[in-house]
């Protein structure tokens, strides 16, 4: 699909510039001019995810057309405009959620939380074969510590925050 039109050079994807006659002019496709979260380009007269195509071009065999939920992209630093080979993983969808910022009222949750009036008042929150589990904790320290350990025991790799 992507054929001698791209390029991929110093962790970035380049595609020829059409435009251009005389010669060959690459245009670099990692350029976000806009605040999107993820850059689109146009192949074909489709739009694709930019790095679904820098997957795609290490990993000629992997199917870009397919949306299910085993074929996700997941960016491993959490930063969607890097699209270096290297930061994209193939994953299902589950395991694509699990390093997400996930915000609560505009407040980042850390995966620990403090609940006033208790004897143990942080608690730590995480998922153990798609069940919520939770644990309490004097201090924010232990609740922070045992977050991290939980993390690296049932996610598919630990979170990078």
């Amino acid at each position: 699909m992507l054929g001698n039109m791209f390029k991929y050079e110093d962790g970035k994807l380049y595609k020829i510039n059409k435009r251009c006659k005389k010669e060959i002019v690459w245009l670099c496709l990692n350029d976000n001019k806009s605040n999107k979260r993820y850059i689109q380009i146009g192949v074909n007269n489709r739009k694709y995810l930019l790095h679904r195509l820098v997957y795609l071009f290490h990993n000629p065999d992997w199917n870009i057309h397919d949306n299910s939920q085993d074929n996700s992209i997941d960016h491993m630093n959490g930063n969607t405009l890097d699209n270096r080979i290297e930061n994209l993983m193939c994953v299902n969808n589950s395991q694509n959620q699990q390093n997400r910022t996930q915000y609560r009222k505009g407040i980042e949750i850390k995966g620990y939380y403090f609940c006033k009036g208790k004897n143990k008042p942080w608690i730590a929150h995480w998922r153990e074969n798609g069940k919520l589990k939770t644990k309490a904790f004097k201090t924010e320290q232990e609740a922070k510590d045992f977050t991290e350990e939980m993390r690296k025991l049932h996610y598919y790799r630990p979170c990078k925050k």
